[in-house]
């Protein structure tokens, strides 16, 4: 991350630790726009009045001034959220390992931040080393901690702070991270193969902290190897002792046992969500809209779209596609409808400095639709979202339960709406059965049908968008109760009356190797396909898999350099 620069005219003084020209900072009432950015942490959880104050902990002197004054001076807070107050103490005080419980938006971030950089600035600086490694399940949460890290640092610029996330340049991250780095936010795949280079190995000797943030979603996405062997390059805990730190939404009993991997024995479990306390699930009304067959999903997400902006003028929606390839036929036919407001995409397969751009400008718009994956699904906190669609089988109940949660934010209202085809109907009847949803007609208007088959007769995404389908449903073949040839089948009726493709879209024969279709009849096998159109977007594991954040599985192994697809 870039170092921050004291805007000009700002007084200078010495602070509490000798450092010359520390800034004290007079917060502008509107910053201007070239004024460097001082990021608030996304806090969406009321806050009471009788809450603690980051003043008091001065008192006992449990946080260094200088911390302090920038959290009330420069980033504007008084007050701790229930998060920040339960742990502060425990974590402060005594460095005491802790698995945290607390929803996203609640301030966790600002409390693993704040020992962690205690700790930095309380132990001699050692130039190369590392002194606090953040690990987070995707780009955008990782670029996210980064940017509060840099803003509680913001008047101690000689402490550095950096990403190693995929779709960005590693020669780069890994000079940078060379060059001195004292707090690492990083994303599991892309930290893995950092490990390889024995200087940056050699980097985390000294590693003071270790933080996982939305543990759970790390476990979710597959990423408990992965992680297990980043743990075990790290230093022996025995003999050089660290703060451990888990924060998650939930507490599974996967999160419990990978705890005791990575906390000490006698770890404190500290929760702020009462027991009893109604989640965004329970509290928001939600539709369901069930179509006859996966060609009316598309034309029911139009028509429910022009429903839904009828009830709301400032519409701002989230649309979850199942894979990147359908989020992109969904977005550019979203486009094509008259009326609605623009329409932006948000996948893994998107570059990073593109994925930061859509984000940043979500957040601002106050009418937009954005097309996603699930690596917006959680961690992400985007303010006066209105409506979330679901679009199709999610992945399972806890990824419908992360979408939906998207909405109805800090104290705000929101609605869900569920739009599947009546070969998916098992999964809100069994899956989703304490939830009451509300049920609604499945007339779809011809003009939006017509709109639909418009869009996909001059759209050259015919094969992609077959491949990503056929590769998706293939991983839930056993929930469907359908056969290969039964999945076969409905992948071909897909594509010819919703892609409008002039027949069954060619396949790649080792593209059906890896899907795990090989024998299976009425495919359109081909040797090769031309690069223009090769479909990509899915492949076996159904889009973008469990990964939501873009880092894929790794291929090979250490010693050969580990070919992994971070980006």
């Amino acid at each position: 991350m870039p170092p921050y620069k004291a805007p000009r005219g700002a007084r200078q003084r010495r602070n509490s630790h000798g450092v010359k020209n520390a800034p004290v900072m007079k917060r502008p009432a509107q910053p201007k726009a070239e004024s460097p950015q001082v990021v608030q942490p996304l806090i969406s959880d009321d806050i009471s009045p009788e809450a603690m104050r980051f003043a008091d902990l001065a008192n006992d002197k449990l946080l260094e001034p200088i911390i302090i004054d920038t959290i009330t001076q420069d980033l504007g807070f008084t007050h701790m959220t229930p998060i920040q107050e339960a742990t502060v103490h425990d974590l402060l005080t005594n460095r005491v390992d802790c698995l945290a419980q607390a929803r996203t938006g609640t301030g966790k971030t600002l409390a693993f931040l704040l020992p962690a950089i205690q700790t930095l600035l309380k132990k001699p600086r050692r130039h190369g080393k590392i002194s606090t490694l953040i690990i987070s399940p995707t780009r955008e949460l990782a670029m996210q901690i980064a940017k509060e890290a840099c803003g509680l640092l913001g008047r101690l610029p000689m402490y550095k702070v950096s990403c190693a996330i995929g779709g960005t340049n590693k020669d780069r991250e890994e000079r940078d991270i060379l060059s001195g780095c004292d707090i690492l936010v990083a994303t599991p795949g892309r930290l893995y193969d950092h490990l390889s280079d024995s200087r940056i190995l050699a980097s985390f000797s000294e590693l003071d902290t270790l933080v996982l943030d939305e543990a759970d979603r790390l476990l979710d996405m597959g990423f408990m190897k992965d992680l297990k062997d980043i743990i075990a390059c790290l230093p022996d805990r025995q003999q050089k002792p660290r703060h451990g730190m888990l924060f998650s939404a939930t507490i599974a009993d996967h999160v419990e046992k990978f705890a005791h991997l990575v906390l000490s024995p006698g770890y404190k479990f500290i929760s702020t969500i009462p027991a009893g306390q109604r989640n965004t699930h329970e509290r928001v009304i939600q539709q369901l809209i069930t179509v006859p067959t996966f060609s009316d999903v598309l034309p029911a997400l139009i028509s429910a779209i022009k429903s839904e902006m009828a009830l709301d003028k400032d519409f701002k929606a989230i649309v979850f596609a199942p894979t990147a390839a359908l989020a992109d036929w969904y977005s550019m036919t979203l486009a094509e409808v008259r009326g609605l407001p623009p329409v932006s995409t948000l996948h893994a397969r998107i570059s990073q400095s593109k994925r930061t751009s859509v984000t940043d400008a979500f957040r601002k718009s106050s009418s937009v639709i954005l097309v996603a994956t699930d690596v917006v699904a959680r961690g992400m906190d985007f303010p006066e979202v209105s409506a979330v669609f679901q679009v199709g089988l999610p992945a399972d109940r806890e990824s419908y339960i992360h979408r939906l949660g998207r909405t109805a934010r800090a104290g705000r209202e929101g609605r869900g709406i569920f739009i599947i085809a009546e070969a998916e109907a098992f999964f809100p009847k069994y899956k989703l059965k304490d939830i009451e949803f509300l049920s609604a007609g499945t007339t779809i208007a011809a003009e939006d049908a017509e709109l639909v088959q418009k869009a996909a007769a001059k759209a050259n995404i015919q094969g992609k968008v077959y491949q990503s389908w056929l590769g998706y449903y293939k991983a839930h073949l056993k929930a469907l109760n359908w056969t290969p040839e039964k999945l076969v089948a409905e992948a071909n009726r897909y594509a010819i009356d919703a892609l409008c493709a002039g027949g069954v879209p060619e396949i790649q024969k080792s593209t059906v190797g890896k899907m795990g279709l090989k024998g299976v009849k009425n495919l359109n096998i081909v040797a090769n396909i031309p690069s223009a159109g090769r479909g990509g977007g899915g492949g076996g594991g159904g889009g973008e898999g469990r990964r939501g954040g873009g880092e894929g599985r790794r291929g090979g192994n250490r010693g050969r350099g580990r070919g992994r697809g971070s980006g």
